[in-house]
C-alpha cells in the first residue's frame, strides 16, 4: 500500500495527524485556487477551511480508485463558486482592490513608471472582466490561467466536457478582448478575440 493510501486510510479512521499530513502539502494550492476564484483573501481562507472540514467529514466515503487531488480541488472549486454566488447575491458587493490581487503581471524588462502604470491598468481591466464572469466561467478561467491546467484536466475536475471548457475560455477571452478594445483602443485588432 502506498504511503498516501495509508495516510488516507488512517485519516478516514479518525487519525488527525494523518489528516494533517494529507492536507499539509495541498493547503497552498487549495488556498490559491479559492483566492483566485473568490478574489478575496479572507473568503479564500474560509473556503480553504470549509474544504478541509468537508474533506475530514467525507474522507470515509473516498473511493480509492479516484485521485485524491482531483477530489480535493474539485471540492475547492465548488465551494469557491458557492461563495462567489453568495457574495454576488449580497447587495453590498464591492470590487476586489487591485492591491489585494494574489499575483500581478508586472513587466520586468523596461519597467519604468509608464510601463508599470500601463500594466496596472491592464490588470485592473482584466480583474473588472473576470470579477463579473459567471461563476463556472470564472472557475474555468482561473484554473487555466493561474493553475496552467489543460481543457481535459479542467473538464475532469469540474465534470464537464473539454469542449465546454474550451467554449468557456473562448467566451472569457472574447469578453476580455472587448473590454481591452474599449479601454485601450489600438492595443488589439478589431477582429482579435471576437466571439462571432
Amino acid at each position: 500500500m502506498s504511503r498516501e493510501r495509508e495516510l488516507i486510510r488512517r485519516a478516514a479512521a479518525g487519525d488527525r495527524d494523518a489528516f494533517d499530513r494529507l492536507v499539509e502539502g495541498r493547503w497552498a494550492r487549495i488556498h490559491r485556487i479559492a483566492r483566485r476564484i473568490t478574489g478575496d483573501g479572507e473568503e479564500a481562507k474560509d473556503v480553504a477551511q470549509q474544504t478541509c472540514l468537508r474533506l475530514w467529514r467525507e474522507l470515509r466515503r473516498f473511493q480509492e480508485e479516484r485521485e485524491l487531488d482531483a477530489w480535493i480541488y474539485r471540492m475547492t472549486v465548488n465551494l469557491s463558486i458557492d461563495a462567489l454566488r453568495r457574495r454576488r447575491a449580497r447587495p453590498d458587493r464591492e470590487g476586489v482592490p487591485v492591491e489585494d490581487l494574489a499575483e500581478r503581471r508586472m513587466p520586468r524588462a523596461g519597467s519604468g513608471p509608464d510601463v508599470r502604470l500601463f500594466a496596472l491598468e491592464l490588470e485592473r481591466a482584466l480583474q473588472a472582466v473576470t470579477r463579473d464572469l459567471p461563476p463556472r466561467q470564472k472557475a474555468v478561467f482561473v484554473l487555466a490561467r493561474t493553475e496552467g491546467m489543460s481543457a481535459g484536466e479542467i473538464g475532469r475536475l469540474l465534470g464537464i466536457a473539454p469542449s465546454t471548457v474550451r467554449n468557456h475560455l473562448f467566451q472569457v477571452r472574447a469578453r476580455i478582448a472587448e473590454r481591452l478594445r474599449r479601454e485601450f483602443p489600438g492595443l488589439i485588432g478589431e477582429d482579435e478575440g471576437r466571439a462571432d
